[in-house]
């Protein structure tokens, strides 16, 4: 029953993260349709912001259509999260873990003893800064756009992680 723990891209759960995205690129493009004396200065600042940020979101969610290697592994040497890095995170590396819940969208984050070790990559590792002072921590995993649920995220955890520090 200690079969590591792998989720892979989902491509219909991508698609509806790539179709939610444009989404909002839509309903930005569509305030700033509209005539200036029917939308406040806040919405059209929102829309400025927002069309670039969900078009990079969309981007971000169609690379993930092309990924043949599974996205996150967890087992007995650690996690490996793809989007972050292609080193393992061995569970010795981790300080501690805590979950993190945004409108209902729920992450893990990893806080480690040694961040500047575990440096992330491309677009997450751009974001790392911005992803310590949202979450106040190193790293954030979570399965969305997978095949797995959070909650077997967790299972693996309980399963291959570290006993909890009394």
């Amino acid at each position: 029953m200690n079969e590591r723990f792998v989720a892979r891209v989902s491509w219909l759960r991508t698609a509806i993260l790539i179709a939610g995205a444009l989404g909002f690129v839509i309903v930005c493009a569509w305030i700033l349709s509209l005539p200036s004396g029917e939308i406040s200065e806040k919405a059209v600042i929102a829309a400025y912001v927002g069309i670039p940020f969900f078009g990079l979101c969309a981007i971000v969610a169609a690379r993930q259509l092309f990924r043949t290697t599974p996205v996150l592994e967890i087992d007995e040497k650690g996690i490996l999260w793809r989007r972050w890095s292609d080193e393992i995170i061995p569970w010795n590396a981790i300080r501690d873990m805590s979950i993190l819940e945004i409108r209902r969208q729920r992450s893990l984050t990893l806080k480690l003893v040694e961040p500047e070790r575990y440096p992330g990559r491309g677009l997450m590792g751009l974001l790392a800064g911005a992803n310590r002072a949202m979450s106040g921590g190193d790293i954030s995993l979570n399965v969305a756009g997978t095949d797995r649920r959070f909650d077997e995220l967790l299972a693996a955890i309980d399963r291959f992680g570290p006993p909890p520090t009394a």
